[in-house]
């Protein structure tokens, strides 16, 4: 949240940057600075009650569940150059229920239930990089990624190309990033919820 301005001692000052912050009231509790172009997003149709979530610097947006409440973490990436967002996700449905624990296998974690229970916590990583001089994603992939994985292709919004690897990733190639998604199902399956709404993301550079 952008800090406050200091108090000026002049009235005509003070008036000016009164002014100043009435025009722009709605942009203080904001903890991202508000875009100075379109916000994307705006076409941005959510069904089943689902909420939208758009990054206006990284340039995409998407539809998630609406019991899903999230802490956004953000970190510059180095290699490749880039800004990593965590989302730590968790579940919070409008009516607590009982709900069963779910069975854990003899050997690994307990897998994600059929139907999350409240509490249910996941978390994801979103990373946006530039796409460079990569004329395709296999390009990009074959000089950022190593060992070179296998590459399956799938459909992911309006992204230019988009691949999903073999350790689950998926990668989307757009007109100047590629955006990879990277998935970390605890109790919380985002695997199932994220798959079935690649199709209202939408990345607008």
């Amino acid at each position: 949240m952008p800090t406050p301005l200091p108090f000026p001692r002049r009235f005509l000052v003070a008036l000016a940057l009164a002014l100043l912050v009435a025009a722009a009231g709605c942009q203080l509790n904001s903890p991202r600075p508000v875009p100075s172009v379109p916000q994307i997003g705006g076409n941005l149709k959510c069904g089943q009650g689902d909420h939208g979530y758009e990054d206006p610097q990284a340039g995409w947006s998407f539809c998630y569940p609406h019991p899903w409440k999230y802490i956004e973490r953000s970190q510059a990436s180095q290699s490749p150059p880039g800004l990593d967002l965590t989302f730590d996700v968790t579940y919070v449905p409008d009516t607590r229920v009982p709900c069963a624990s779910p069975a854990t296998p003899a050997a690994g974690s307990p897998q994600p239930a059929a139907s999350p229970c409240a509490g249910d916590f996941a978390f994801m990583i979103i990373s946006t990089y530039e796409r460079g001089d990569s004329g395709d994603l296999a390009q990009w992939v074959r000089a950022n990624l190593k060992p070179v994985p296998e590459l399956q292709r799938i459909s992911w919004g309006n992204a230019v190309e988009a691949v999903r690897l073999p350790d689950g990733r998926r990668i989307a190639l757009t007109q100047h990033h590629v955006v990879i998604m990277d998935l970390h199902s605890g109790l919380l399956d985002l695997e199932t919820e994220m798959s079935s709404r690649l199709n209202t993301w939408k990345f607008a550079y």
